[in-house]
């Protein structure tokens, strides 16, 4: 039992991305607004699948396949890029070309990161933090924008409501495990063990949200669809 646990969450970066892949393959979100969403699943699910199986075959890789730090600088990357992408499509147009700008910023910043401080093969809390702290912030803008807003708009069951509550958990878990992530694991291991296994629970908890907002937003348009919106 204790051995099919530990592979469940060994693997858990892995088939957690299969949830919102199902309802892709199955009901072909077409709504233009939920495209990052898309991209972002099959690039991290890429991404996730090759880190896990050089963890879980690490005697049986070649020397220069057992490090797989740069797979989650660059899905760190990703999420940023997609979830700020997502952002600027749902935003008005001069929240958007500020976003893009913030975007273009992080991008330049994770340029000079890795040229001059860091090596891409060292798993970087400072770029996990950067993330976390950029997107709890859109995430705040998103939520006080939908609070003023005077319109009908149920924004409690908007597939939007959806996606940013999973952006706003994961992220907001993230930062306090990757701002203290080396300092614990030196000086106790279990627990950064332990906090490593939550981060594991917050990504299972984000893929499900993204699953049911992609599911949402297919019953949305076929609404619109069917009203002649």
């Amino acid at each position: 039992m204790n051995g099919f646990l530990n592979t469940l969450i060994n693997w858990s970066e892995v088939w957690s991305l299969i949830i919102p892949l199902t309802v892709i393959i199955i009901y072909r979100p077409k709504d233009a607004q939920v495209k990052p969403y898309i991209v972002y699943v099959f690039i991290a699910l890429l991404l996730n699948t090759m880190a896990t199986i050089m963890v879980e075959y690490y005697h049986s890789m070649p020397s220069n396949l057992k490090n797989n730090n740069i797979l989650y600088n660059l899905h760190s990357i990703t999420r940023m890029i997609c979830f700020t992408w997502y952002f600027i499509l749902i935003s008005p147009r001069r929240q958007a070309n500020l976003y893009k700008l913030m975007l273009s910023a992080y991008l330049a910043l994770v340029i000079i990161n890795f040229a001059f401080f860091e090596s891409i093969f060292f798993l970087s809390s400072r770029l996990f933090v950067t993330e976390s702290i950029a997107l709890l912030v859109l995430c705040i803008l998103f939520y006080l924008r939908s609070i003023r807003d005077e319109s009908e708009t149920n924004w409690v069951g908007h597939p939007s409501f959806l996606f940013i509550t999973g952006i706003s958990l994961f992220e907001a878990i993230s930062f306090f495990i990757f701002l203290f992530f080396y300092p614990l694991a030196e000086t106790n291991p279990e627990f950064g063990n332990a906090t490593i296994t939550m981060h594991l629970i917050a990504f299972t908890v984000l893929c499900i949200l993204i699953a049911i907002g992609l599911y949402r937003s297919v019953r949305d348009t076929e609404y619109k669809q069917h009203k002649g919106l």
